[in-house]
């Protein structure tokens, strides 16, 4: 069933398609700060659903939604037949959750009838919704009606009072309360979280609910609205209702403002321009405003806060697009760098924050993530965006902002994250609430011998050792530009060593491919993942080996039609609607590409580019969601992509993704210290044309034009207020 989803700086909703949050719907709710504010919220017409004509969230920042009456008999005798009572509703999120809901009677005699709405909350941690059992919970208060104003309330065993409070503007004409016992409910499930594979039992609660009604008589031809805003409050803090109108064109006019701070992309295939638009608006829906700037949070509704890992692979996907997502993002980060050893969170001197979550769970203790640090990519993944960022802003005041906490990065992954000496970084997790696997691929069974044995930690992924030579090699190269030249040395020594280290360790020579890792013994992982595809990204494969990790990462064992598969479809644990062993991830397929045009594969970049162009076009809204199933292409049958029911979507590094793939297709790196632009375009046979506008390179900006010719592809520079020289780099 299709979803609605907002979400405005720390505040989400996840309704049905009709708007509503039908009981037992465990996705469903208005959160706040990961805990559960809002868990029923439904509408009846008459004690009736409305039947729904239409309804889209496509704009991100409202829902529009278009319902009519079911068939009322009237006391006069009358009968207004279904679909003669236009209804809609429109929302949108700013501080609070806003309704209006406009009646239109299109009889032609007065239409009375009963307009009710159901609120309720069982104000869990969003941990709970997905399935955290805890022995005690706080408690909750009975809804209560105060002439206009509804409140539902929870005080926790933080000590917190959490509120959610419905202001309408027209009083009800009346309201009941539904009283409900404390006890919870257990029920069996296996698809309350992304990665569950088996199932189990949860906790499921109950809460009292509050039913407000209207007695509305719609006049032929005269409308009528029910305007109420549902707000949400932590502590004693009360929060003010905003005027509809003015708050939705505050909300419109920051969507536009956002875009116009935008590389503008364009093509002349619109469906393409669809994919792009829709990536530049999710990123937007997704950023949360932080002290330190723009950080994009993970994906709803299960991640919708900041994760290393995912804000640090987005900020690298969208450099192109807008450079200040990278700018704050490194600022947060750095702030909420490791400092001290600490086993229940995984953390680390220098360590590079995972997650981090703000619900009474984490306040509690009861889990880690309030600052939790169990991935072993964030830290070389944040010297990577540091390197690059400074590739294109060439800032000096962020240089040497930054620079302390990249010195600590550096110093974390030669001290903590070689656990063993023998120069690759590893993990190992010391939280009893941690993550046992600790690299993108994090869910249980993701890293598994050909056998299905589920390899032993500590383990040495080989996407990691690619992002750690990366990041020696890139801060080499800064820090001998700003005159470290000792450290440089330093740093270019090690990379070296990695790279052959690597290039022998974890090449398994009968299979022509890489290792997913070394496991705990250093045997190697012999699975065939996409994992190796983002050592391409990094430049660590060896020239003569990187064609046969193209060739079988593009065959049809691991490319499936519509994108390159997390697993073979020849493995023991392949299954095409596994969560991380056999899915498609689009994130993962635009870093493989990105690594193919860098090695020189331009045509097979080009045919995984186009197999997920194709795929994104079955998708709502043309998102691309976080994940969705690696069934194969099936082109006589004209088979479409399936999804996976319970992917994040919108998600933060997949509409990433269609910037970076854009980029690819370009070729497209900078250079801003030494005015350089480089590039190698290669357009799709589906792309004629292109354009980049208004694209920032240090304190100035470039307008690009590209124009393909059978197999090539020419450009010019339209404006170039940066003072940039372009160059075409040999490979």
């Amino acid at each position: 069933m299709e979803e609605h989803v907002l979400k405005e700086d720390e505040l989400v909703m996840v309704s049905d398609e009709q708007g509503d949050m039908p009981e037992g719907r465990r996705r469903l709710g208005l959160y706040y700060r990961d805990m559960r504010y809002l868990s029923i919220f439904e509408m009846t017409i008459n004690g009736q659903r409305p039947r729904l004509l239409s309804s889209s969230s496509e704009q991100n920042y409202v829902c529009d939604i278009q319902l009519a009456n079911p068939t009322i008999e009237l006391p006069d005798g009358n009968t207004a037949l279904a679909r003669t009572v236009g209804i809609r509703r429109s929302r949108f999120l700013k501080q609070g959750l806003h309704e209006r809901v406009s009646f239109y009677n299109h009889n032609p005699f007065p239409v009375p009838l009963q307009f009710t709405l159901t609120f309720g909350s069982d104000f869990c941690d969003v941990f709970e919704v997905r399935g955290w059992e805890r022995e005690r919970r706080g408690t909750l208060s009975r809804p209560t009606l105060a002439g206009s104003r509804l409140t539902l309330g929870y005080v926790g065993l933080d000590g917190v009072r959490r509120r959610t409070q419905v202001l309408f503007e027209v009083t009800p004409s009346r309201a009941e309360v539904e009283e409900r016992p404390a006890q919870p409910v257990l029920r069996r499930s296996s698809t309350f979280l992304p990665e569950a594979t088996e199932t189990a039992t949860m906790t499921v609660y109950h809460p009292s609910c509050a039913q407000v009604s209207w007695d509305l008589t719609l006049m032929p031809g005269e409308p009528i609205s029910i305007t109420f805003h549902i707000l949400v409050s932590e502590g004693e803090l009360t929060p003010m209702a905003q005027a509809f109108d003015k708050s939705l064109a505050d909300l419109r006019n920051s969507y536009q403002d956002w875009l116009s701070q935008c590389t503008r992309l364009e093509t002349d295939n619109q469906l393409f321009n669809q994919l792009l638009e829709r990536s530049a608006l999710d990123l937007r829906l997704l950023t949360e405003p932080t002290p330190e700037g723009p950080v994009p949070a993970a994906g709803v509704p299960w991640f919708a806060c900041i994760f290393g890992r995912d804000s640090l692979i987005t900020s690298l996907q969208t450099l192109m697009l807008n450079p200040q997502i990278a700018v704050g993002t490194l600022r947060f980060l750095a702030k909420h760098q490791g400092r001290k050893v600490d086993p229940w969170r995984d953390e680390e001197p220098g360590k590079i924050l995972h997650e981090m979550r703000k619900g009474e769970l984490a306040r509690l203790g009861e889990i880690p993530h309030g600052a939790y640090y169990g991935s072993v990519d964030a830290t070389p993944l944040f010297l990577i965006l540091f390197a690059e960022t400074m590739k294109w802003l060439d800032d000096d005041r962020l240089y040497q902002e930054i620079l302390p906490a990249a010195k600590q990065a550096l110093e974390w992954m030669e001290r903590y994250g070689d656990l063993d000496g023998d120069g690759y970084l590893e993990y190992l997790t010391r939280s009893s609430g941690g993550l046992r696997n600790q690299g993108w691929k994090d869910s249980r069974f993701s890293i598994t011998h050909p056998d299905g044995t589920p390899a032993e930690p500590p383990l040495a992924l080989s996407e990691v050792q690619g992002y750690a030579y990366r990041a020696m090699r890139e801060m080499a190269l800064l820090l001998r530009r700003k005159g470290e030249a000792s450290l440089a040395d330093e740093l270019t020594e090690r990379a070296a060593l990695l790279k052959e280290n690597f290039n022998r360790d974890f090449w398994l020579d009968e299979k022509r491919f890489f290792a997913q890792g070394l496991d705990s013994s250093k045997r190697p992982v012999e699975t065939i993942t996409s994992n190796p595809g983002h050592c391409l990204f990094c430049d660590i494969v060896d020239e003569d080996r990187a064609r046969y990790l193209v060739l079988r990462l593009t065959s049809a064992d691991m490319a499936s039609g519509w994108g390159i598969r997390t697993v073979s479809s020849r493995a023991s644990r392949f299954n095409p609607m596994s969560y991380h062993n056999g899915s498609i991830w689009p994130h993962d397929n635009s870093l493989v590409v990105a690594g193919m045009r860098r090695y020189g594969y331009h045509w097979e970049a080009e045919e995984i580019t186009s197999q997920l162009f194709q795929a994104s076009l079955f998708f709502r809204y043309s998102r691309f969601p976080d994940l969705f199933c690696g069934f194969a292409r099936d082109r006589e049958a004209y088979s479409v992509p399936a999804e996976y029911p319970v992917s994040s979507s919108p998600q933060a590094w997949a509409a990433g993704s269609a910037i970076l793939l854009f980029q690819s297709m370009l070729g497209l790196q900078v250079d801003a210290a030494s005015k350089r632009l480089y590039l190698t375009p290669k357009l799709p046979s589906w792309l004629e044309h292109a354009s980049v506008r208004n694209l920032r390179i240090g304190k100035g900006t470039v307008d690009l034009y590209f124009e393909r010719h059978d197999e090539d592809t020419s450009f010019k520079i339209a404006e170039n207020e940066a003072g940039v020289e372009v160059v075409i780099p040999p490979r």
